[in-house]
């Protein structure tokens, strides 16, 4: 067991965003910002975010290098949403390298996209599910938090003071599930979805609004403290607007839960911020938030650098869109594995 809610190292930090398995940028990343893996030195002490896994080319020495520097004192962690995946053994779009899977494509408009990512290891994975298991789900202190995608008092305030995460996590699914069926729900929304082949078709649109769909998968969503944590808060979406992502048809979006009050400057990833303008016709939760601007007293540090591999697939090899970034905390800049300078952030409240 771990305890779930750690103190978060003293003094200057940089906290480093969502790596999904690019290692070739955690180097650039960690060099730029004065650290020697190699001789095991840091300008100062790191903080991952969580998401080190799946989609890029090698998660296994991704997780390796992380461990390494943990181990020499240099580096804390905290559980995302894809590390709560592997160890509840979900299978995820993207982590089939954990899974041994040589076919695992990103389904996109028609297209299928391999991931292309370097396959585990038996002996790997049981050592990447051990150091998994040791990681909190969040990091604080009084001035600082991290966590992977969402504080909410509420959802800390039921968790034990130390547990097996993804245990804990299924432990609370469970309850929910229960209570989901003395209502008849699952298999409403069983017949829900077989009507459209299962959601998991991009061609096969729903006609129509999935109520018992969106009553089971937002209550196994919101009612899980675990997963509030490491994936966030989700509300609905208006009839008729359900939308396409991540291989299946969805009811249910990202909340803002950062729009509402927060206790002390926090940082996350998971969402998927751009540096650049937003894509035309895509709606994300970030886009109307300046690239470099906390929003409140919170700040993202994911800038999609797990977009990579489709970059790659469509021929670009430097000067991509995507970039993975860390954040220097007093200072309040973001350093990229693909810039030399140092981006000031915007609209800190307490500037």
């Amino acid at each position: 067991m771990v305890r779930l809610i750690q103190p978060l190292a003293p003094g200057p930090v940089d906290i480093v965003g969502d790596v999904h398995g690019e290692i070739e940028a955690l180097l650039s990343l960690l060099h730029r910002l004065g650290v020697d893996p190699e001789r095991r030195t840091a300008a100062r002490p790191l903080v991952f975010v969580g998401d080190l896994v799946d989609r890029g080319p090698d998660s296994v020495a991704v997780v390796q290098l992380v461990e390494r520097l943990a181990e020499a004192g240099l580096a804390q962690a905290i559980l995302g949403n894809h590390e709560l995946n592997l160890l509840a053994g979900d299978h995820k779009e993207g982590n089939g390298w954990f899974r041994a899977c040589e076919v695992d494509h990103w389904q996109h408009e028609g297209d299928a996209r391999p991931f292309r990512s370097r396959l585990a290891t038996d002996d790997e994975r049981t050592t990447i599910r051990r150091f998994l298991k040791t990681l909190p789900l969040a990091l604080e202190r009084e001035d600082l938090r991290v966590v992977h995608a969402c504080w909410r008092e509420e959802a800390a305030r039921v968790l034990p003071r130390e547990a097996d995460p993804a245990a804990l996590a299924a432990d609370f699914e469970a309850a929910i599930r229960a209570r989901l069926a003395a209502a008849g729900i699952p298999e409403q929304a069983k017949a829900e979805r077989k009507e459209f082949a299962g959601l998991r078709v991009e061609a096969i649109k729903p006609t129509r609004h999935l109520a018992a769909v969106v009553e089971e998968e937002g209550a196994l969503q919101r009612d899980n403290p675990v997963k509030i944590l490491t994936s966030g808060l989700e509300v609905p979406v208006a009839p008729g607007t359900h939308f396409f992502t991540g291989g299946k048809w969805r009811f249910l979006q990202r909340d803002r839960w950062w729009e509402r009050a927060v206790d002390r400057p926090t940082v996350i990833g998971h969402y998927w911020r751009r540096r650049s303008a937003p894509i035309a016709g895509k709606v994300d939760v970030w886009d109307d938030v300046h690239p470099y601007a906390w929003a409140g007293q919170v700040y993202c540090v994911d800038y999609s650098v797990g977009r990579r591999f489709t970059e790659r697939h469509h021929g670009v090899r430097a000067g991509f869109a995507s970039g993975l970034a860390a954040l220097r905390w007093p200072e309040r800049v973001v350093v990229f594995d693909d810039g030399d300078a140092p981006t000031p952030t915007q609209a800190f409240p307490h500037a």
